[in-house]
């Protein structure tokens, strides 16, 4: 579990990245979960926006933390920042 000084560090980190996926209309389908998994497989700190379906935010959110072991920096308008550490150390881009 990240604790909330980790949280802010990451939320720094984060705040010059660009999102890696979008969300448009179609919402959340099994593709979208498949691009955030290899995303934060790749780079361990992302960014998800909301083009369209911006109220999907909040289930969003439960499902993620579920689904992909992943967890919620923060939420900046229709932009949400997830983290999940790498299993390999040596492969860890973020040690926190």
């Amino acid at each position: 579990m990240i604790n909330s000084k980790q949280r802010s560090k990451l939320r720094s980190l984060a705040h010059h990245l660009k999102p890696l996926v979008n969300i448009g209309k179609s919402g959340i389908t099994e593709g979208v979960v498949a691009s955030i998994d290899e995303a934060l497989d790749s780079h361990e700190l992302i960014k998800v926006k909301f083009i369209q379906n911006k109220e999907m935010r909040h289930e969003f959110k439960t499902e993620v933390e579920k689904l992909l072991s992943a967890s919620v920096i923060g939420n900046i308008g229709n932009t949400i920042i997830l983290f999940r550490q790498h299993e390999d150390v040596d492969k860890r881009k973020y040690n926190i």
